[in-house]
């Protein structure tokens, strides 16, 4: 019985020092990172239904293994964001703060001032140099852009890299570690210090990419990718990348130049393409889509910016060559891309500013003509480019007949009649009763008038004579006529002076042909006479020779009218209404849409900008949609990063070492130790007392 008191004793000393040694460890390695707390498993030792003791087992982590999963991921979604945000925050310091005025937008909006005070001082050379440099600044602008997302690619190139490496020295990591743990498992050891440095280059594998785990045999753990693909067991794979030497405009991933990420060759498993998650995840999405599409955007709006200008006949902006990329109609590529980082202002330009007044295209213009510098303040930076003309009726053959024109006589006498009162007679030389002849065309009629006529009385008289309509009395009292043809006045028996009472001389007044006035971009207007004789070549000929306007005669028969560098077109009739009898109306001709789909060099880019705007509009809407994006990023970063402090905060509150419970956990093994020395005490006194009586 004594023996077993004794060997009891012993059993709680040895658990109570190995307690002691468990508890003591946690208290040094409490800030310790990735440590986790160890508990020594302790149970009865049980000798034929009999407490014989205690046993104590291997250590082990006090964790919560599904905790630990929702870590790695959080750890992943967390450090995507992070990496995003960074980048993005790069580009919204570009474009600055709002009370800076630097942003693109804001560039924009000051070569439109500049083109405005030039409007108003055309031959200042002041304005014609403020002009040109808020030109230059702006090119230089798009110039600095491009460069910065080309840096920002190379740059994530760079990163990833690097952190390829950091993800392959911890896979090597964790499969040696799998090999040792498994090692320890397979004899009924503990590995528990094991397992807290294989968790943290899981951990560390996390940040990178995302990951799963699941733990097999003897306690190996194998990590794979979020889509299955295998990492690490006891055995790591390898990831591969190929850093581009230098990032163009014109690069991009697959095919574009740009390499990918595979396990163990670049002829293994790709995985890039998927979404795999953490810090590599993010830069490759800014590598590929997210700063390929700012491009695509800016280089879109560089391209219609100098499009514009350009088609508005003056070639502000060009390429290196000085060219200007033209538009492309989707769904085929765009052949300009990076032109952003290229565009410049017109080198001619640049020697000459006033190819600002007189435009580059050979366009026509006047002397002393300020179109093309109207033309550019109201149609460049607007949604429209031209104002086009269309009639509505076929002008084929003969315009008269086709319109249905007429020739126009509006004859008015120069005395007021009204004043004549109660009637004609009171008229000083006029004698009545008393006629005069009237013919109009090829029929003469004589107009009687009688001694008590009114100037209504004489109307009267001339439109029963030649139909309603023919004479009126108009706003002056004084009597005119309306004909299409030539209009004579001959004596019977009024005599020149009572002629001369009505307002008249003697003859014939012949009757003019319709005509209209076009102006083109407000230069003088021209008129344009329609003789009964034209047909739709002579008027297009006649339109043709306006400078600066083009006519056709299109689907119909109808006649167009189309400036020829865009911008304004007005008319407005001279005589009689060949406007109205013509058809024509004007309409605004929009500029060629924002492409939104199919761009940068692969042409699988959009912009998700809308496609109707202006150049001004285009590049707020676009500064506004990338600030959207980083705040949105910024965002996710802090939400994420705020969960994952909380599954940390709940991992340390399990896993972690609590010092308070680790001194109270401390204080009951002092206590159990005690205990089992005064068992031993009380066993030697038991000893003592049976050798004295057997002495």
């Amino acid at each position: 019985m004594t023996t077993v008191s004794l060997n009891t004793a012993l059993s709680g000393l040895k658990a109570a020092q190995l307690a002691l040694n468990t508890v003591s460890n946690n208290i040094a390695n409490a800030s310790t990172p990735g440590y986790t707390r160890k508990i020594l498993p302790q149970q009865t030792l049980v000798v034929g239904g009999t407490g014989a003791g205690v046993t104590t087992g291997g250590l082990v982590r006090n964790v919560d293994k599904t905790l630990m999963k929702s870590l790695f991921g959080q750890v992943s979604a967390t450090q995507s964001a992070l990496v995003k945000s960074n980048y993005l925050d790069r580009v919204q310091d570009f474009h600055g703060a709002s009370e800076a005025q630097t942003a693109l937008s804001n560039r924009i909006g000051n070569l439109s001032d500049a083109f405005t005070a030039l409007s108003s001082g055309p031959d200042s050379t002041v304005y014609l140099n403020q002009t040109v440099q808020a030109a230059q600044t702006l090119a230089k602008s798009f110039n600095d852009y491009t460069t910065l997302i080309n840096d920002l690619r190379q740059q994530s190139e760079t990163e990833i890299s690097a952190y390829v490496t950091e993800v392959n020295n911890s896979l090597k990591q964790i499969a040696e570690l799998n090999v040792q743990i498994a090692q320890l498992t397979a004899g009924g050891q503990s590995s528990a210090d094991l397992e807290d440095q294989r968790d943290t280059a899981i951990r560390n594998v996390s940040q990178y990419i995302q990951i799963s785990t699941f733990t097999d045999q003897n306690n190996v753990v194998v990590v794979s990718t979020k889509q299955g693909q295998a990492l690490a067991d006891t055995k790591a794979q390898k990831l591969v990348f190929n850093a581009s030497e230098e990032i163009a405009t014109s690069s991009y991933y697959p095919g574009g130049g740009l390499g990918g990420l595979y396990i163990n060759s670049t002829g293994g498993i790709e995985i890039s393409q998927s979404a795999i998650g953490g810090a590599i995840g993010g830069l490759f999405e800014l590598r590929d889509e997210i700063l390929p599409q700012y491009q695509a955007q800016v280089d879109e709006l560089a391209q219609k910016m100098a499009e514009r200008f350009d088609t508005l006949g003056l070639r502000l902006f060009t390429d290196a060559d000085g060219n200007v990329p033209a538009s492309v109609a989707p769904p085929a590529a765009v052949t300009y891309s990076g032109f952003a980082g290229e565009i410049r202002v017109n080198t001619n330009i640049v020697n000459d500013p006033t190819l600002l007044r007189s435009g580059t295209n050979g366009g026509v213009v006047q002397t002393g003509s300020n179109s093309v510098i109207n033309r550019i303040t109201s149609f460049a930076f607007g949604n429209v480019a031209a104002q086009n003309a269309a009639g509505t009726i076929d002008i084929t053959g003969n315009i008269f007949t086709a319109a249905s024109l007429t020739q126009v006589n509006h004859l008015s006498g120069n005395v007021n009649l009204n004043t004549y009162t109660p009637d004609l007679s009171d008229a000083t030389n006029l004698t009545l009763p008393a006629a005069f002849d009237l013919t109009i065309g090829g029929t003469t009629q004589t107009i009687n008038i009688g001694a008590a006529d009114t100037p209504v009385d004489l109307v009267n008289t001339i439109n029963a004579a030649f139909g309603p309509g023919t004479a009126a009395i108009n706003a002056l009292g004084q009597l005119s006529f309306t004909a299409s043809e030539d209009i004579t006045l001959a004596d019977n028996t009024i005599g020149a002076a009572g002629m001369a009472d009505l307002g008249f001389t003697f003859g014939t007044y012949p009757a003019s042909n319709p005509a209209f006035s076009v102006s083109v971009n407000g230069q003088p207007a021209v008129t344009v006479t329609i003789l009964p004789t034209d047909t739709e070549t002579d008027l297009l000929n006649k339109l043709n020779a306006i400078p600066g306007l083009t006519a056709t005669q299109g689907t119909g028969g109808i006649l167009q009218l189309v400036p020829d560098e865009g911008g304004s077109l007005s008319f407005q009739n001279v005589t009689g209404t060949p406007v109205g009898a013509l058809g024509l109306s004007i309409t605004n001709v929009n500029h060629t849409s924002f492409r939104q789909n199919n761009l940068g060099p692969a042409g699988n880019l959009s912009t998700g900008l809308a496609a109707n705007s202006s150049i001004g509009d285009y590049a707020k809407n676009l500064v506004t949609q990338q600030s959207a994006t980083y705040n949105a990023a910024q965002s996710t970063y802090e939400s994420e990063e705020s969960y994952l402090a909380t599954l940390d905060s709940r991992n340390s509150s399990i896993s972690g070492v609590d010092l308070d419970q680790e001194i109270a956990e401390l204080i009951r093994v002092q206590t159990a130790y005690t205990a089992a020395a005064r068992m031993i005490t009380a066993t030697e006194e038991l000893f003592d007392t049976l050798f004295a009586a057997v002495q």
